[in-house]
């Protein structure tokens, strides 16, 4: 697998993840559950995978389409 293919695979595994995690936290708000360990946990790891995808959008590699949350 060249260097590209493997660069889009990961990129599209941060998009995934980022867009679970969005899903996650909103069944958790939706529960009443924002304090908790696991709502914190999850929200950090979102913003991280934030983090990476800003840099990506500055560079315009990532269809901002495909971010749901």
């Amino acid at each position: 697998m060249d260097r590209l293919k493997r660069f889009e695979r990961a990129l599209n595994d941060i998009i995934d993840g980022y867009n679970e995690l969005g899903e996650k936290l909103e069944v958790l708000r939706n529960e009443g559950k924002v304090k908790t360990t696991k709502f914190r946990e999850l929200l950090g790891k979102k913003l991280v995978y934030s983090m990476i995808i800003t840099i990506f959008k500055r560079y315009d590699l990532i269809d901002k389409d495909l971010l749901k949350y």
